[in-house]
């Protein structure tokens, strides 16, 4: 989109959604040239790619959480079990 050139080994953002990843891969097809981005296991089209610098892919892997500490947010902040939930009020949309 920007005119650099993508291709494996890019660090890239999909315009449409912030999407930051790595293309892994380029195919061309008769709808175009695509790349495979690691981060969603997705082809974009390259039209709607932009070429971004590696400290954007920093930010994310910072925000990204372990199983572990999941759980630990789970339990510190909680999600009432099928048991806990008061479902009287609840009605169907039909």
């Amino acid at each position: 989109m920007n005119g650099d050139p993508v291709g494996p080994g890019t660090v890239v953002r999909y315009i449409n959604t912030g999407t930051v990843g790595k293309v892994t891969e380029i195919k061309t097809d008769e709808e175009g040239i695509w790349a495979l981005m690691d981060s969603t296991g997705l082809y974009y089209k390259v039209e709607t790619l932009v070429v971004t610098d590696a400290s954007e892919l920093k930010v994310k892997a910072e925000t990204a959480k372990t199983a572990s500490e999941a759980e630990e947010y789970m339990r510190r902040y909680g999600s009432a079990g099928p048991d806990q939930v008061d479902i009287g009020q609840v009605t169907g949309g039909g």
